[in-house]
């Protein structure tokens, strides 16, 4: 995406769209336990893949070839 540069409008849109969904799921579910910890879950592993520092990295080889 965007030939590797970082920090472009659609991956600042890309990463905060998911924010601000979950900033709503957690105040309309009124931060209950068990919704909080999936919505959490949920986030990190959507936002975490797009930092800089996993750029090229393959988890369990998934996409090697």
């Amino acid at each position: 995406m965007d030939y590797g540069l970082q920090f472009t409008s659609s991956r600042k849109f890309l990463s905060i769209s998911p924010i601000i969904l979950y900033l709503l799921a957690s105040f309309y579910t009124k931060y209950d336990a068990a919704h909080f910890f999936i919505n959490t879950t949920s986030l990190l592993s959507v936002l975490l893949p797009k930092l800089p520092q996993f750029h090229g990295v393959r988890l369990f080889g998934i996409n090697k070839y």
